[in-house]
């Protein structure tokens, strides 16, 4: 009797290590967004099986594993529109699966936030965009322009688009914040500045938002830039 309570102990014991480890496997080690800044441009992602917005965007996260970007594929796998993960500060999980759109905000808080997109490109490929950004230490935004070529199965970068309209193209003591459309095909940046804020519009000419038009941001605290059409 007293050898099988100790074999039993011992069979507890090795599956509860075996758990453990096996939940320290499934961990995911999320990249910096600084270094996710650094390195996008460079890195083309390969092994997409399909153009579509799920997918583009597991295989971005695979690449470059954020919590942000793991949340919202987690929401979609729910097959859910939304989900809040924080009710004390609103954070909450977007999906617009018509529009292909998806973001993760909260109630304007300090914390990371994201956005994503995707367009059809005349040429039969798409353009993914995904926005990563956060507010403090320090401040930091980008979006992440990629080529889907249906053919090769890969996102390839396109750090040009924006240029000039970027936090590494910032003029000093400037910030730019980008919006992402929701509804419509054009993106809109807003540049804080010395001479006060104004917004910067791209439209979409088939194969990639160009620079439009600029004008003085009104500032409207009931507007929703997220959903913007023009």
């Amino acid at each position: 009797m007293k050898y099988r309570v100790i074999r039993c102990a011992f069979l507890s014991l090795v599956l509860m290590l075996a758990v453990a480890v096996q939940a320290q496997e499934k961990k995911v080690k999320y990249t910096p967004l600084e270094e996710i800044d650094k390195g996008w441009p460079t890195k083309t992602i390969d092994r997409v099986i399909n153009g579509s917005f799920g997918i583009m965007l597991e295989r971005f996260d695979q690449t470059w594993p954020t919590w942000m970007v793991g949340a919202v594929r987690e929401t979609m796998e729910k097959g859910l529109a939304k989900q809040v993960l924080d009710e004390e500060t609103s954070l909450t999980v977007t999906i617009d699966s018509k529009n292909g759109y998806a973001q993760v905000s909260d109630g304007g808080t300090d914390g990371e936030y994201m956005s994503a997109c995707f367009w059809n490109r005349k040429n039969g490929h798409k353009l993914l965009a995904v926005c990563l950004g956060k507010p403090t230490d320090p401040c930091l935004e980008m979006v992440c322009f990629y080529d889907y070529d249906p053919q090769k199965k890969t996102l390839t970068p396109e750090p040009d688009i924006l240029k000039g309209y970027r936090w590494s193209d910032r003029k000093e003591f400037t910030q730019i914040f980008c919006h992402l459309p929701r509804k419509g095909k054009n993106i809109l940046v807003d540049e804080w500045g010395s001479e006060g804020p104004v917004q910067h519009t791209f439209t979409w000419n088939g194969m990639k938002p160009v620079y439009s038009k600029t004008a003085p941001l009104n500032i409207d605290d009931g507007a929703d830039l997220n959903n913007y059409s023009e």
